[in-house]
Formats: structure tokens, C-alpha cells, sequence
């Protein structure tokens, strides 16, 4: 068996990529596989597994995620198959700065340890821990802003009728305008008509099924997917 000081590193890489990161410069799922293996080749780690979560918002929490959940089962082994976790960046277990330093915490007193490359995140020291806790907060703030930007576009799209990437139901798109669709305007005047006579969201979406009204997507009406058109419809209305 081998000595303490000869024993291999083993680690477990972790990518994650949302949806709107998938065409960003150094965030795809392949390059951060390929800078986790070449640190591996460089500390010569073994790398025993790679976990790949493609298409996962870091809002989710870790154990939320197809991929994720293989990494937060490794925190809770009592006998991990592998010493650390690595990532690229901290932001790639989740942007939620709450869920960032319990989870730094959790790796600083746990079994298996972790590694941010880009930060060069070292747990074993207190300067190490502080900084990962404020790389968090940052990575907080960086979503938040994010998404206010967002929500700004968007309401400059709608207020100029024009089309974004998934038109609210009862829209549709031509030559990149906004234009009313038929068949789904008629569906949210059913929806009111049904809300204005006392109706629930479940209920509304019941008798939407029953009349054979289409979804956007084509599946069946439910309820919260009765209220969300309602409250896309509302914020058409007043651009």
C-alpha cells in the first residue's frame, strides 16, 4: 500500500454551464473539462470521475442539479472516493453567495477538499477561506446585476414591440416584430373570461385542457402556467 506522502490525488471535476453562458468565450462545458484535466496533468491528480451539469442555472442549488447532486453526495460520504472536488471557478457550484459559503464550509471541514482554479482558492488558510467568502458576495452581486439588465432589455423589447427569444404566449414573430397571434389571443380572452367569473388558476386550466386550447409548447394547461400568461399578458399591456 502506498505511503501517505506517495498516495495519489484523487479528485472529481465539476463543469457547469447555464443555457445563455453556452456561447460565452471559456465557460463551455469543454473548456472547463479541458483546463480541470490539464491541472490534474500538472499536479499529477487522478482524476477518478468528471461531472458535467449542461443547461443548469447556478440559481439551483447543488443538490438540485442532475450533476450536482454526485458532488453534494460526495460532501456527505464517509468514505469519498475522491480527496477534492475541482472546479474552474467558485461561481460554477452556484452564484447564491449563501449557498457558496456553506458549501466552503462544508469542504473546509469535511473529508474531501476543493480547488477553484482561476481563484486559486486554498481552504487551508485563513486568507484562502476570506477570500472565497467575498469571491461569493461578488459572484452574488454579478447575478443580480445580470439579471436587472435583463429585465431592463426585455422591457425595452416589449415596449417597441419587438421580438426576443421566446415571444409571450399570445404573440408571434415576423420579420422580427411582435404581431398578435390569433388562436392564443383568443385563449387569454377565455383565461379572463374564466378569472372574471371566480375561477382559479387550476380551474382555468382544467377547462382550458377540456376545450382542447394548445399551450405554447403544446403540453396541458396547468396552473401555474395559467398564471404566468395572465402576468405576461398584464406586462404587455402597459408597454
Amino acid at each position: 500500500m502506498d505511503s501517505p506522502s506517495t498516495r495519489t490525488f484523487k479528485v472529481i471535476g465539476y463543469c457547469r454551464v447555464s443555457t445563455a453562458e453556452q456561447a460565452a468565450d471559456g465557460t463551455s462545458l469543454d473548456a472547463q473539462e479541458s483546463r480541470i484535466r490539464a491541472w490534474c496533468a500538472a499536479q499529477d491528480a487522478e482524476l477518478v470521475e468528471m461531472i458535467r451539469d449542461e443547461g443548469v442555472s447556478g440559481t439551483k442549488l447543488l443538490g438540485d442539479r442532475p450533476g450536482g447532486r454526485r458532488a453534494a453526495q460526495l460532501l456527505e460520504s464517509r468514505r469519498p472516493i475522491a480527496d477534492a472536488v475541482v472546479v474552474v471557478r467558485m461561481d460554477r457550484l452556484g452564484r447564491d453567495a449563501a449557498e457558496q459559503i456553506a458549501l466552503l464550509k462544508r469542504f473546509r471541514s469535511g473529508r474531501v477538499g476543493l480547488v477553484a482554479i482561476a481563484q486559486q482558492i486554498d481552504l487551508a488558510t485563513p486568507h484562502g477561506r476570506a477570500m472565497a467568502q467575498i469571491g461569493a458576495v461578488f459572484n452574488e452581486l454579478e447575478r443580480a446585476l445580470i439579471a436587472e439588465r435583463t429585465t431592463e432589455a426585455l422591457s425595452e423589447l416589449r415596449a417597441q414591440r419587438r421580438a426576443w427569444n421566446h415571444p409571450p404566449f399570445g404573440w408571434a414573430t415576423t420579420d422580427g416584430a411582435l404581431v398578435p397571434h390569433l388562436d392564443e389571443q383568443e385563449t387569454l380572452h377565455r383565461v379572463r373570461e374564466l378569472r372574471s367569473e371566480g375561477h382559479g388558476y387550476l380551474k382555468v386550466a382544467n377547462a382550458l385542457n377540456a376545450e382542447g386550447r394548445a399551450t405554447k409548447r403544446g403540453g396541458p394547461w396547468r396552473a401555474m402556467s395559467v398564471r404566468s400568461v395572465l402576468q405576461s399578458s398584464e406586462k404587455m399591456a402597459l408597454t
